[in-house]
């Protein structure tokens, strides 16, 4: 299985049709692989694994779930934040102890790609909805929204040069009905699947969870990683038999990189601190009885680099982007979308020449017809998002405005193989 991981590793950062670089920059970046080989495939497979088809929906490639096609009739999804397949291998590699080490020797640990943008909010929706980031329109972390006028942080949602919180909900945004597509929590149960669904308490209500978790029939707060184990150790252990579905999501080690990054160890005492929780508080506990039929992943949306401040350009500082631009520039910071005053072939020129070698532009057409975001229609607003240009950085460059390149020493989004690489384990508890 080693020697599998390996080769296909290699696959995935071969050059894609979607690949919209120059072929030097081949081994630069790594495109996603909706066709089977990335987390927007990862509800069919579970779906499948249940021994059900969903409508639409392409399962991960047999090698990833081929050995869990009968008596399973649990699914748990454990979604660790930033926890990149890389950086995760780099960490097995490591003497000290592990328990992923363990839990990957006893089970399948195969890497898959992430969403273009290697982000939270499009890799979530599209867990969330079972389809590609151009069906469901979230492309991104700060997105130009035509039909509010506004370029809105969509964590929140609000606009990104305004303060406060869930600004848009008062403004008329429906978060159930934001995404044109049904959720993951709908779906399934359509297909007699019951859904659970594990998240911050404080994040419970929230407009984004609410675009995601959409009809999912247990809705579940914790506010500790404690709690959230101890919350599915009972659910695993009392519920009956019938094909179910758990989704559970942390978020810490995303927040100890945007922090600090590599430094000081923040994210490994982070990522060490939940498995602890985990093993103490779920795998311990369960009962040989309880662990039959249950399915455990641990996969991740997204992995990191290090983005250190000189390596920042100031698009607010830029005379240039400036002239050029309609609007501040949308996306991520390592993967961005530019709306330009002028659509006549210089423009990309002129913005080529202000960004410099460290960065790669493409007009966003090109890009969506690739399919960089997917291959499916458009969703009606999927494209006034995308913008015109679309700038991918190189090694640890990034877009920097409102000065956050002095709060945050690590990021994704980009198209890197550490961004868009991310784990898929899984292993039969009953094995």
């Amino acid at each position: 299985m080693k020697q599998s991981a390996q080769e296909l590793e290699q696959l995935l950062r071969q050059r894609s049709s979607a690949a919209v670089w120059p072929e030097e920059l081949a081994q630069e970046f790594l495109a996603p692989r909706y066709d089977g080989y990335s987390l927007v495939n990862v509800p069919a497979t579970a779906a499948a694994i249940l021994g059900k088809s969903l409508p639409g929906g392409q399962p991960l490639a047999p090698l990833y779930w081929r050995d869990y096609t009968s008596g399973i009739t649990k699914v748990v999804v454990l979604l660790l934040d930033a926890l990149g397949y890389l950086n995760l291998q780099e960490m097995l590699r490591e003497n000290a102890p592990c328990i992923w080490r363990d839990l990957a020797r006893r089970g399948i640990l195969l890497p898959m790609t992430s969403t273009c943008p290697s982000t939270t909010t499009t890799a979530l929706a599209s867990l969330g909805t079972g389809v590609e980031p151009i069906s469901h329109g979230l492309v991104g972390y700060e997105l130009w929204l035509r039909e509010y006028g506004v370029v809105a942080d969509m964590i929140t949602p609000k606009p990104s040069y305004g303060a406060g919180r869930e600004t848009l909900v008062d403004w008329g945004l429906n978060p159930e009905t934001f995404l044109p597509v049904p959720g993951v929590g709908e779906r399934f149960g359509h297909l007699g699947i019951r859904t659970t669904c594990l998240i911050s308490a404080q994040y419970l209500a929230s407009s984004l969870s609410r675009m995601i978790y959409r009809g999912y029939q247990r809705k579940i707060g914790y506010s500790s990683a404690e709690d959230m184990w101890q919350n599915l150790y009972n659910l695993v252990a009392l519920d009956d038999d019938a094909p179910s579905y758990y989704f559970a999501y942390w978020s810490t080690i995303d927040t100890a990189i945007h922090r600090y990054g590599s430094q000081g160890g923040y994210w490994q005492a982070e990522l060490q601190s939940v498995s602890r929780a985990m093993q103490e508080h779920f795998l311990e506990r369960l009962t040989l009885h309880q662990k039959q039929g249950v399915l455990f992943v641990m996969m991740a949306d997204h992995g990191w680099v290090e983005t250190p401040i000189d390596q920042a350009h100031d698009v607010e500082a830029d005379a240039v982007l400036r002239s050029e631009l309609l609007g501040p520039a949308t996306g991520e910071a390592r993967t961005a979308y530019l709306h330009c005053l002028a659509q006549d072939p210089g423009v990309v020129r002129r913005i080529q020449a202000a960004l410099g070698d460290d960065y790669v532009l493409v007009p966003t057409a090109e890009a969506v017809q690739a399919g960089l975001w997917g291959s499916a229609e458009p969703m009606s607003e999927a494209l006034a998002r995308l913008g015109h240009v679309l700038v991918l950085s190189r090694g640890h460059h990034y877009l920097d405005r409102q000065g956050k390149r002095f709060r945050q020493r690590g990021r994704h989004g980009g198209m890197s193989p550490d961004e868009m690489l991310v784990p898929w384990l899984a292993l039969r508890l009953d094995d």
